[in-house]
C-alpha cells in the first residue's frame, strides 16, 4: 500500500510536463489509480488548492475509495506524531517548523501510513539534524514508516518510458 504526498504530483508536473512526456502520464493513469495506491484526504485538499491542470487530471481518475479519511485510530496516531514533533524530538524543531508541518498534509500522511502499514511516496529527503524544517522521512522513521522517492515509486509500478 502506498500513500502519495502532494509533492509527488507537483514535482512530476514541473519536471515531466504532460505535454512533453505524454507516455509517462499515460502509464501513470493506469498505475497511479490502481489498487494499492491511496491519497490522504488532506493531500486531496492540497491538490485542490494547488489548482494546476494536473489537478483536473487527478480528479478525473482518482476513485473515492482511494481517498483515505481519518478514523479514530489514525487520530490517536496523529496525536502521537504531534507530541513527538512538538515535545519529544531532540534537538527540538523551531516552533515555526513544527507549526508548518502540522498545518499541511505531511503530519497526517505519517499517522495514516502508520495506521495502515503503508509506504509514503514523497520527494522530501531526510534532514535528521534540521531544526528549521520538519521532513516527512525523519518523522516517518520515528514511527517505523517507510518512505520512497518518486523514481523508486515509478520503478515499483513498473513504469518505463
Amino acid at each position: 500500500m502506498y500513500l502519495v504526498d502532494t509533492n509527488f504530483l507537483g514535482t512530476l508536473a514541473n519536471v515531466y510536463p504532460r505535454d512533453v512526456f505524454p507516455s509517462l502520464w499515460g502509464e501513470l493513469e493506469v498505475a497511479l489509480f490502481a489498487d494499492g495506491v491511496f491519497f490522504h484526504g488532506q493531500v486531496d485538499k492540497e491538490l485542490a488548492a494547488w489548482g494546476a491542470p494536473e489537478y483536473d487530471w487527478y480528479k478525473q481518475h482518482v476513485r473515492q475509495d482511494q481517498i483515505i479519511p481519518p478514523d479514530q485510530e489514525e487520530l490517536d496516531l496523529y496525536q502521537q506524531v504531534v507530541e513527538w514533533v512538538v515535545l519529544e524530538r531532540q534537538p527540538k524543531y523551531r516552533e515555526a517548523a513544527a507549526t508548518e508541518f502540522l498545518n499541511v498534509a505531511d503530519s497526517w500522511l505519517v499517522a495514516s501510513a502508520r495506521r495502515y502499514g503503508a509506504t509514503i511516496v514523497t520527494n522530501e529527503v531526510p534532514a535528521p539534524d534540521s531544526v528549521k524544517k520538519v521532513k516527512i522521512p525523519d518523522v516517518a522513521a520515528q514511527f517505523s514508516v517507510p518512505c520512497i522517492n518518486a523514481l523508486e515509486f515509478l520503478r515499483r509500478l513498473n513504469i518505463q518510458i
